[in-house]
């Protein structure tokens, strides 16, 4: 079994390809849908744990950013 290059078999995706990637990819409005839920849960989850808020903040403006490109 080959080992993974992390640098280069896994893409993390900063906040801007995340708002952009559906549309370079083409995904179906179900698709992103899927995504924004996700990121909504996301919000709810970072905001009841103990963590940084630069965390909460993050996911709070990755959620904003989506719904004002795709509505939700």
């Amino acid at each position: 079994m080959p080992m993974l290059n992390y640098n280069s078999d896994i893409m993390f995706y900063d906040e801007v390809d995340m708002v952009t990637l559906p549309k370079k990819e083409c995904w179906s409005g179900a698709q992103i849908y899927q995504l924004i839920n996700d990121v909504q849960k996301q919000c709810e989850l970072t905001s009841q744990l103990d963590i940084s808020t630069e965390v909460t903040q993050h996911y709070n403006d990755l959620f904003t950013r989506l719904v004002k490109t795709y509505g939700h």
